[in-house]
């Protein structure tokens, strides 16, 4: 008996199939896996990722955290004069 959902036997995503849901090229992704930011498993001569990986990708921030302008006593144009 198996459990399709245990940790021995994730599911396996190619490289193709990871860039069409992430809706980028495959280079992208190949890109992704070499600045380890996408971690994959080679079996031959592919790349295989994990559906739990591609999530856990999906849902990081993205960009700049953001962070409110402070507004300072004196402003820039007040310094030209």
């Amino acid at each position: 008996m198996t459990d399709s959902g245990s940790n021995n036997n994730p599911e396996l995503l190619s490289v193709a199939q990871t860039a069409k849901l992430l809706d980028v090229t495959r280079q992208r992704v190949h890109d992704l896996i070499k600045n380890e930011q996408i971690v994959a498993r080679k079996l031959g001569r592919y790349y295989y990722i994990e559906v739990t990986e591609l999530e856990r990708y999906k849902n990081q921030p993205t960009g700049k955290p953001y962070q409110p302008r402070t507004t300072s006593q004196e402003s820039s144009i007040d310094n030209c004069q």
